[in-house]
């Protein structure tokens, strides 16, 4: 017999908010919060909205009050798109800055650190596997351990996109746990500060408790603070505002640094040297599009509205109320003459009644009624539940609205393959007859990658986290219950302005709303003209601006990250329809650590540099570079030779600092010094002195590996004969500290090899071009390691006819 629960028992009224998670620290043996282990002494929190990109930095200092360590998990769910880009933790005064490394390796090296009682932290995207993370909005931090008796200090970092719907916009810092009650607070600061290329107007601040002052404003700034102690953590941080701005109105916003100037805050510097490649330049295009002229009256028999609603066991709770509400709301805005059919789904589908009734008071409210007795069981059988809506909906004018968390685990289950089922399914219906998809998604674990893909089919999706108010969305949800999006809708610029690689922002875009794109310049341009164009309501809608792509432009920082965001954004999506495929994980790895933010393929690892990327040298190298804390006033070096010097400051503008990218809380130090030749090759440790402003000194131990023996190379070939135009599969096993390996043959292109796992060896392909004569070739694998030692080896093949 399987498993139920009633509606009834777990439903909640429509007027009880459901508020989020702003991060709690769970001790590692319990299930939720306890504030007589770990408690929340100070929070800190900077929020800077720059157009639509929202920027919130957040310090956190937790107390154990046990006379153990103790080692806690850090928990927190974002909007989506949003992303970590900082993290850090604290030794004492010492800040810890986080590195953006693969996932699976940063889980090993965290796992070994905390074995060696060092203070490491560990943030990734869900908790296990990248395909969960890819369809997960909650972030955790591991963190080991927090001293007894003692604080542990806590910096994320964070960046979410503020979108615009009917000419409005909000924001909201979730500040009341959900799940775990009531969080109190010693000491609470916020900065508030808004900027908008666009007027503001009728900006609100939606509190009611929280002690929020304008500091200035004015038609394109909002300055604000929050300063309380001892408050508990009742309500939400949240603002909303307008835009004043023209119908048709539009706005592009730039950032290029051509140097020598640092890089954005945390971003790391080019690899190659100066002048070795173009200087990129990033922009942002923001199009308030006008909504089309008012459609001719509805007919009299109104709209249809098919309401599928998910009950299965993977929405208790929380997700529950939040789609009752929304189905509750949306029956509420019905009019007598709409029609309705409401859906309940899980691995089985029920209705309401055979078919649309009209949408009148008793229908209405015996349909909540018979809502709130039916069971919540049983698994998700999704491509069921979508084949008995669209067979409900399939008319002119009607609109399937989806309320689940997508998690499908019966019939097709595979993302890709129930999206192109379903898009091939709405496709077959008649043009005039295919009903809008729009979809309220909730929970933290919702499936947004496949419910993004359902959606355009001609409609929109919300998301709704249990860190966010239900109210906006919810009110963002129901505006656009059977509207249609704005159809190809692109942004179109001049082939002189050399822009590449722009994406959209937004999945869908509403006729009243604001369209986003972001993407590349390659060179400065004067008088860039361009233009977002789609149709709506039987016409084109555009929006146009003439601007210049400048040589610099620093105002607007956050648009490089942005961009690179967008970028891995496209080649998730690409994932989730066809597979994974090596190039695109390579690529999005490459970009999370240039740009420094989480994937599902990358994490923040928080441990002392030395410990994690210990310098492998040659004999002779002459440079150490060391990272301190802001507040480190001299720095002294005690090698295990016998030699001891001090380390010089390098001011953040210089060049060397700028190669390094230094984070902005950190300084940078250096010094020369000579390893002899007669020195053993081996690991060996530098002890650093650190000395503060007010005179107390610290003790960290630097580690650097002594390599002068070139690596060594074996090369394995399933056979040494072949034909021009065939590709030479290639293993090869070199030493450990290899850093590339590079197969060639004189005169042919050259094949990178690539570490494989499955094979124990790095792997690639030569490629042998078709006119190639017969003959034998030498063929040569050159390895260079991490000291720039450079070995080699070579085999033998034979081309023949």
């Amino acid at each position: 017999m399987k498993r139920a629960c009633w509606l009834l028992g777990l439903l909640v009224a429509l007027g009880i908010s459901a508020w989020g998670d702003t991060g709690v620290l769970i001790p590692l043996d319990q299930q939720s919060p306890d504030p007589s282990v770990l408690s929340l002494t100070e929070m800190d929190v900077d929020i800077r909205i720059d157009n639509g990109d929202a920027d919130v930095w957040m310090r956190q200092i937790f107390a154990n009050h046990t006379g153990d360590p103790q080692e806690g998990t850090y928990e927190f769910a974002l909007p989506t798109g949003s992303q970590v880009s900082d993290f850090a933790v604290w030794d004492g005064p010492v800040r810890i800055p986080a590195v953006v490394l693969e996932r699976k390796k940063a889980s090993a090296l965290y796992e070994a650190l905390k074995s060696q009682a060092i203070d490491p932290g560990l943030l990734q995207q869900g908790e296990r596997t990248e395909e969960e993370a890819r369809r997960s909005s909650i972030f955790s931090a591991r963190i080991v351990p927090i001293p007894a008796w003692g604080t542990k200090r806590l910096e994320i970092e964070y960046h979410q996109r503020v979108a615009l719907s009917n000419r409005r916009a909000w924001f909201v810092l979730p500040l009341k746990p959900s799940a775990y009650g009531t969080q109190h607070v010693a000491r609470l600061t916020i900065h508030f500060e808004l900027d908008s290329a666009a007027a503001l107007e009728n900006f609100a601040f939606q509190g009611k408790t929280l002690p929020f002052h304008i500091t200035s404003q004015d038609a394109h700034t909002v300055r604000g603070e929050v300063d309380a102690s001892n408050i508990d953590l009742t309500e939400d941080f949240a603002a909303t505002w307008g835009v004043d701005e023209p119908a048709d109105a539009m706005q592009v916003i730039a950032y290029r640094n051509p140097g020598p100037l640092p890089q954005p805050p945390g971003i790391e510097a080019p690899a190659a040297q100066p002048g070795s490649q173009p200087i990129r330049g990033y922009f942002e295009a923001m199009a308030q599009l006008s909504a089309p002229p008012a459609a001719p009256a509805a007919s009299p028999g109104g709209r249809t509205v098919v309401i599928l609603m998910d009950t299965s066991l993977s929405m208790q709770w929380d997700k529950l109320e939040r789609s009752y509400a929304a189905a509750a709301k949306l029956l509420q805005t019905l009019r007598p003459a709409d029609r309705f059919n409401l859906l309940l789904f899980n691995d089985s589908v029920s209705s309401f009644r055979p078919a649309a009734v009209a949408a009148d008071t008793t229908a209405t409210m015996a349909a909540l009624e018979w809502l709130r007795g039916q069971p919540l069981r049983g698994g998700t059988d999704l491509r069921k539940a979508l084949a008995a809506g669209l067979n409900q909906a399939c008319q002119p004018g009607a609109a399937l609205a989806l309320l689940t968390d997508g998690g499908a685990d019966r019939g097709i289950v595979q993302d890709g393959r129930l999206a192109a089922w379903y898009s091939a399914q709405w496709k077959q219906i008649p043009v005039n007859s295919r009903p809008k998809t729009d979809i309220f998604a909730v929970g933290d674990d919702a499936n947004i990658p496949l419910l993004r893909m359902l959606a355009a089919n001609d409609g929109a999706m919300v998301q709704v986290l249990s860190s966010e108010p239900v109210e906006y969305k919810l009110a963002e949800f129901l505006n656009d219950v059977g509207q249609s999006p704005i159809r190809d809708l692109q942004l179109t610029a001049p082939a002189s302005a050399a822009t590449s690689l722009v994406y959209p922002l937004d999945d869908a875009v509403f006729p009243g709303g604001q369209a986003g794109w972001v993407g590349q310049y390659a060179r400065p341009a004067n008088n860039v003209a361009f233009r977002a164009e789609g149709h709506a309501g039987g016409r084109t809608i555009a929006a146009s601006v003439t601007t210049d792509l400048p040589a610099r432009a620093l105002e607007h920082p956050e648009l490089p990250r942005l961009w690179a965001g967008a970028r891995v954004q496209a080649l998730l999506d690409e994932i989730e329809r066809t597979g994974e495929t090596e190039a695109a994980i390579d690529e999005i790895i490459r970009l999370a650590k240039e740009y420094k933010f989480v994937t599902p393929y990358t994490s923040f690892l928080a441990a002392p540099r030395a410990l994690l990327r210990p310098r492998v040298i040659q004999p002779g190298d002459p440079l150490l570079r060391v990272h301190t804390d802001p507040g480190i006033v001299s720095v002294i070096a005690l090698f295990p030779f016998g030699l001891e010097k001090p380390l010089r400051y390098l001011p953040q503008d210089s060049d060397a600092a700028h190669a390094s990218a230094p984070d902005t809380h950190t300084r940078l130090w250096e010094t020369r010094f000579l390893a002899p030749p007669e020195l053993k090759d081996g690991v060996y440790t530098v002890r650093l002195v650190l000395r503060d402003r007010n005179g107390q000194v610290y003790l960290e131990s630097k580690s650097f590996v002594l390599d002068s023996t070139p690596p060594a190379v074996r090369i394995h070939l399933d056979r040494t004969r072949y034909r021009a135009g065939d590709s030479v599969p290639l293993r090869v096993n070199a030493s450990s500290w290899t850093r590339t390996l590079v197969a060639e043959i004189d005169g042919l292109a050259p094949a990178y090899l690539r570490w494989n796992p499955d094979a124990g060896a790095s792997t690639g392909e030569l490629q042998l071009p078709p006119g190639l004569p017969a003959g034998d070739y030498t063929l040569r694998v050159t390895a260079e390691d991490m000291a720039h030692n450079v070995g080699s080896a070579e085999v033998r093949i034979e081309v023949v006819p």
